[in-house]
């Protein structure tokens, strides 16, 4: 079976306004690379992981400068738009048994 070792741009998307509003975290992949020395890229994610926590991605805005504002141009949370990446991410690796895929496959639901 093969590994891969897969980079993410982590982030919040917005859910939905039950219960004050919720969020959920997502990812988009960033590269896939298959492993042929596991000790090798399990060294290569924590090098990655360490160099990724002083990088600052910037911030979101959900689905842009429009997500989250009035048609007066006014910031107002009732005009937010479901999914959107909303504040700061993150990069992070991980080794997995795929190549990176966004997740989650399907926005989740409040329940």
């Amino acid at each position: 079976m093969s590994s891969y070792l897969n980079i993410y741009e982590i982030g919040q998307a917005y859910g939905g306004p039950e219960e004050g509003g919720w969020w959920y975290t997502c990812g988009e992949p960033v590269e896939s690379t298959e492993i042929t020395n596991l000790n090798k890229a399990q060294k290569s994610r924590d090098k990655l992981n360490q160099r990724f926590s002083n990088i600052s991605r910037g911030y979101s805005l959900g689905f842009g400068e429009h997500d989250g504002v009035d048609p007066n141009g006014f910031a107002d949370d009732d005009y937010i738009i479901k999914g959107g990446v909303w504040g700061d991410t993150e990069l992070l690796a991980i080794i997995e048994g795929s190549p990176a895929e966004p997740f989650p496959n399907e926005r989740p639901r409040y329940e």
